[in-house]
């Protein structure tokens, strides 16, 4: 029976190995259509609202999407002066939006709210600490939110706010080292928040992209997003990867979809975003798997579609961890240079014991009996790689990490 369990465990995550990397339509968004709306997720749940409608009036419903049963809900509506080009991110189990624009863009807000999802209520938390403004990037860390950059009529911004929802106190930190500019997007990974592109008044569409380390309150130039700049993106973080896709620039908008790789700094294109080019859409994750929809598109009305998105991440598709109680090990260094260490303690059969090495697309770099010598991994390129044992009746995976 250990051996058929076994057996029918390998092919089930063979099959999510294959079919990762694509997109799934989910319900239509059942509101008013949109552009430039809030986003966040909170547990299971997706939420979005504000925004501005095709006529140019600022909108203040808010809804919830539960990823579970694939239904829309409304909500108690957004109680902010303006949804409209406002930021949005989730700590925890509480949601939070603020700042914004008018619908006639003259009157910028700074204005701060903290949403409970239990209580379905809105409450006014201190004023975000740069002033009014709009469009900026935002990211959490460690359970703090990041607000960045953002514009003011014709002033652009590069100073880093931090806000610690325990005593609703907002901290400046360092500022960004690039170009002043707006509409630039984010995702976290780690202890490090990533800001791409945006616009800039004095660069146009900017396609750089920095890296933000919370321990050291420092910023780093890491590999610009490989095919352009562009703003009004869609982007979110699934397990230790990044993904960022759609948008626009003087060339119109997009439907393309990318992932950043932070260990090699590297960018790698990823299925397309449906065939619909869009802008300004509702985007988040909920554990490993992410979500896109809603947005403007220059061809015909806002949309409402709403897609999910699995990737071909090894630890979304549920490869990267099995145990087992008696060929539990564990490994080091992690993550990895030269060579690597398998620590154990209960395996007495190791005769009998294979070990294997597999990078992420599955194919076998190394391969021997179990023992306790240092195994090299200087030539393995850097990533993420999965060493298995097996003693033919039992199985355990884990990753560890080449840089």
């Amino acid at each position: 029976m250990k051996k058929i369990f076994t057996l029918t465990l390998t092919l089930f995550f063979a099959f999510l190995l294959v079919k990762a990397d694509f997109w799934t339509q989910k319900a239509d968004f059942p509101g008013i259509c949109r552009q430039y709306p809030f986003s966040f997720s909170i547990g299971n749940k997706g939420f979005f609202g504000g925004g501005r409608d095709s006529t140019y009036n600022n909108l203040y419903d808010f809804w919830e999407y539960d990823s579970g049963t694939n239904i829309w809900t409304q909500k108690a509506n957004y109680a902010g002066s303006s949804g409209f080009v406002a930021v949005g991110f989730s700590i925890n189990d509480k949601g939070y939006a603020g700042t914004g624009l008018s619908s006639n863009n003259s009157v910028y807000y700074q204005d701060f709210w903290e949403y409970d999802p239990t209580a379905n209520t809105w409450t006014q938390k201190a004023n975000y600490g740069g002033g009014d403004r709009a469009g900026i990037a935002t990211f959490t860390i460690n359970g703090k939110g990041y607000l960045a950059t953002g514009r003011q009529s014709t002033a652009g911004f590069v100073d880093l706010w931090q806000y610690d929802p325990q005593s609703n106190l907002w901290t400046q930190k360092s500022d960004f080292p690039g170009t002043p500019r707006w509409d630039a997007n984010c995702f976290t990974i780690g202890n490090s928040g990533y800001m791409i592109g945006g616009y800039s008044f004095s660069s146009g569409y900017v396609g750089d992209v920095y890296e933000y380390n919370s321990i050291s309150d420092s910023w780093t130039q890491k590999a610009s997003f490989l095919p352009n700049g562009r703003c009004d993106a869609a982007t979110f973080s699934i397990c230790d990867k990044g993904y960022y896709g759609t948008g626009q620039n003087l060339s119109g908008m997009y439907n393309d979809f990318w992932e950043y790789n932070h260990v090699s700094n590297s960018w790698i294109q990823k299925a397309d975003v449906t065939t619909l080019m869009r802008n300004e859409p509702a985007y988040f994750s909920i554990g490993t798997k992410g979500y896109i929809g809603m947005g403007y598109n220059s061809s015909g009305p806002y949309l409402k579609d709403f897609w999910e998105y699995t990737p071909d991440s090894a630890c979304a598709t549920g490869t990267d961890e099995i145990a087992e109680y008696n060929l539990e090990f564990s490994i080091s260094p992690n993550p990895a240079n030269d060579f690597i260490s398998i620590n154990y303690l209960l395996i007495n059969d190791k005769i009998n014991t294979n070990l294997a090495i597999t990078d992420v697309q599955g194919r076998i770099v190394f391969k021997s009996k179990l023992s306790q010598s240092p195994i090299s991994v200087k030539d393995f390129s850097n990533g993420i790689y999965f060493v298995e044992l097996n003693n033919g009746k039992q199985k355990v995976v884990k990753k560890f990490v080449k840089e």
